[in-house]
């Protein structure tokens, strides 16, 4: 990472910047603009005989619960501008990733348009025909996500919405005025903090352990990978394949791990959404996640929550959730048209204002973010490295081993350092392969 992209985070618009600039780790391509054309790359236009104004479009997701509802209210702000019907169906992580990919392979559209957490996914279903292209539905210049990632053959084959960025500890102020508890600062501060906090009466375990897919698992690992020494440079470079799993930084941010497990710091593993209601009730006053946690159904009041980075790290984690639209669809113009609506500026605007939302789209004023915690998050990453979702990034297999090596690691802590990374360190290898 480049100095003038450490250090320098000082606007909400600064951190989206970087944090797109960030995430284009080992890709490359020419960037898509409106007027049916990518620089070099020709025309992204799809031929349809369907679409168009008085169309309906489904629309599938992960977005449940409240995030849900947000996503509603975008959804009616879409349907008003352009007169397209939209219906969503919302799917788990799992489901969407496995169900779409059998979808695909037998010419099959599972909706219209489809959001995707993996951009890694994307660049595999585009490289194998699966998806139209949409550099024309967004204008790079107005976003902070840079099109390479997504981008085959000079085309652009999706188009950027609900950014994420995987700030540290989520907790309640209110908790930590009560017991007179304070942020950390240092490895011995936060070990010093998961020990007061289990001793608090009504406390099962000090960190909340979200279970389901595997990525909030990950999402928690990345952050002990980044609190190594240049920890923000490791996990570029495991993203890159200039680092292995070999890395002795990698063991020991797992021997970490291990050691907090044998203190009993994390707790049973719960699905991730169903953990914030412990959360929430302080069974579990500590939670790795991410910058929608203000939106999600168990906070019911986002103005308690504070949030801290985890002691030692020098980067923090960002995801992008992106539009595609498979070419099987019979709705492919009309697709396209809602999803240049959905990720306008004015679209994004209508979740950002609803608070657990950082939009992609630039253009999207600072005023529209009204919760402070969420104002607060430029600062938390304002002397830190933004890089890309580990696992996001580089897709399977190792997306997959490396779920199912962290939740055989939670079930099971006595598993051995030198058998995860081992299992890890192969399927990192197969996929730099691919």
């Amino acid at each position: 990472m480049p100095d003038d992209q450490r250090g320098s985070l000082r606007t909400r618009r600064d951190v989206l910047k970087t944090a797109g600039a960030a995430s284009v780790v080992g890709t490359s391509g020419l960037a898509g603009c409106f007027g049916g054309s990518s620089e070099g790359g020709g025309s992204d236009a799809t031929d349809s005989s369907d679409g168009g104004s008085g169309s309906s479009v489904d629309v599938t997701g992960v977005w449940s619960g409240s995030e849900q509802e947000d996503f509603s209210a975008v959804m009616s702000f879409v349907e008003e501008n352009t007169g397209i019907g939209l219906e969503y169906h919302p799917r788990d992580t799992d489901t969407l990733l496995t169900g779409t990919l059998m979808d695909y392979e037998s010419g099959v559209a599972p909706a219209d348009v489809v959001v995707m957490p993996s951009p890694a996914r994307i660049v595999s279903d585009a490289k194998n025909g699966h998806l139209a292209p949409l550099g024309d539905t967004w204008n790079a210049d107005d976003f902070a996500v840079d099109p390479s990632r997504v981008t085959v053959d000079g085309k652009v084959y999706a188009a950027p919405f609900k950014m994420d960025i995987k700030p540290g500890f989520w907790y309640r102020k209110s908790f930590f005025d009560e017991h007179d508890l304070s942020e950390p600062e240092s490895w011995d501060e936060f070990v010093g903090l998961l020990d007061t906090i289990s001793g608090i009466e009504g406390v099962d375990a000090p960190i909340a352990s979200g279970g389901g897919a595997g990525w909030p698992l990950s999402d928690v690992t990345e952050g002990f990978f980044m609190r190594q020494e240049s920890g923000a440079a490791l996990q570029q470079n495991l993203i890159s394949g200039d680092a292995s799993f070999t890395d002795d930084r990698v063991a020991t941010a797992f021997e970490e791990i291990k050691t907090l497990h044998d203190e009993g710091y994390f707790s049973k593993m719960r699905k991730f959404g169903v953990q914030y209601e412990y959360f929430w009730e302080n069974t579990h006053p500590l939670y790795f996640m991410g910058s929608f946690t203000p939106a999600q159904n168990a906070v019911k009041d986002p103005s308690d929550l504070g949030v801290f980075r985890l002691p030692g790290v020098d980067g923090v984690a960002s995801s992008v959730n992106w539009f595609t639209v498979p070419k099987y669809s019979k709705n492919v113009d009309a697709a396209r048209e809602a999803v240049s609506s959905f990720v306008s500026a004015e679209g994004q605007q209508v979740w950002a204002e609803r608070g657990g939302f950082i939009a992609s789209n630039t253009q999207v004023p600072d005023d529209a973010y009204e919760l402070q915690v969420m104002a607060n998050l430029s600062d938390i990453a304002a002397d830190v490295t933004i890089v890309p979702d580990l696992d996001d990034a580089l897709g399977n297999p190792f997306q997959e081993e490396f779920w199912s090596q962290l939740k055989g690691l939670w079930a099971s802590p006595d598993t051995e350092t030198a058998e995860i990374v081992s299992a890890l360190d192969d399927a990192h290898e197969e996929t730099l392969s691919n």
